[in-house]
């Protein structure tokens, strides 16, 4: 009896740890997408690079005007969590794409 219950206990938990180390949403790009979530742009986020230095990755984001978001993420164990994050705001400039557009600045989200 005491073998089946120990032999259960490490089955759940080896099921535990591996879960969670192979979901995608532990991830330096996840920690990082939810700071840009938070982050005001012109247009919706997307996600441009993702570079990786050890314990540690730099997420950049863009919305296709002149603005860019860079995030760091740091890992610790298999969990990632977004540290610092800076925000290049040149500016809208409506004569780069629709002349008509007031390039409103916003919550849009970041593109999957």
């Amino acid at each position: 009896m005491n073998k089946k219950r120990a032999f259960l206990i490490i089955f759940v938990l080896l099921t535990l740890i591996l879960g969670f180390m192979l979901n995608p949403s532990f991830s330096a790009y996840a920690s990082c997408r939810k700071v840009a979530m938070k982050a005001k742009g012109y247009a919706v986020w997307n996600h441009v690079s993702t570079t990786e230095d050890g314990s540690q990755s730099l997420v950049s984001f863009s919305d296709e005007y002149n603005n860019s978001l860079t995030c760091t993420a740091t890992s610790v164990g298999f969990i990632w969590i977004a540290g610092s994050y800076s925000r290049t705001l040149v500016g809208c400039d409506p004569s780069l794409g629709n002349r008509f557009d007031p390039c409103p600045e916003d919550y849009f989200g970041v593109e999957p």
